[in-house]
């Protein structure tokens, strides 16, 4: 198997996300999403805390998962446009949509990087769709609807159990981010093939 600049970053993102948990709680803490004292740069920061070691591990499982899917199609830049992108979507939506009247309580942090890994497996279940991949297009659908009915409900449908309160707006705000992305770059890669 060819190493591949989407590995690389694939291991840039895990190293990172786990030298941060390294780090004391308080110093952590500046580095989280807070509605009351936010801080331009939590935007991305945030994404890289976790709640807990076992918060950390099944993000990292799920990061390394996807990309040995994306590896097969995806470019390393493409993978890390999608990526920030799922970064940002996941806490701007949850900043946005996670209060009332969207839920039922007031989120007031937020930490993690699943919501940017929706939009990391609905982007990769996208170019396998365009593929002609029809498990792909399932598995894309049931992820839009998970999302959407978790958003429209306010709470999770599905959970580890690992976080105390599951982030649904940024699990959305993800899925929707990277999906987004997905649609502009395979529209444009097909159009630079006619």
């Amino acid at each position: 198997m060819q190493f591949k600049s989407l590995d690389a970053l694939v291991g840039l993102v895990t190293s990172l996300a786990i030298l941060l948990a390294l780090l004391p709680v308080e110093w952590q803490y500046p580095l989280v999403y807070q509605r009351d004292n936010f801080h331009w740069y939590q935007l991305f920061t945030t994404n890289f805390i976790h709640e807990n070691t076992r918060h950390l591990l099944f993000n990292l499982v799920g990061l390394i998962f996807v990309g040995f899917l994306a590896r097969r199609f995806m470019s390393g830049l493409q993978f890390a446009v999608i990526l920030v992108f799922g970064l940002f979507g996941a806490v701007l939506a949850e900043h946005a949509l996670g209060q009332p009247p969207y839920m039922s309580i007031t989120v007031a942090e937020t930490r993690g990087l699943s919501g940017a890994l929706h939009g990391l497996l609905a982007a990769s279940m996208l170019y396998l769709a365009v593929a002609r991949d029809r498990l792909a297009l399932i598995v894309l659908c049931g992820l839009l609807l998970k999302v959407s009915v978790e958003a429209f409900q306010g709470e999770t449908l599905v959970s580890s159990g690992s976080v105390e309160l599951v982030s649904v707006m940024g699990h959305f705000g993800g899925t929707i981010a990277g999906l987004a992305v997905a649609v502009v770059l395979v529209y444009s890669l097909g159009a630079d093939r006619n």
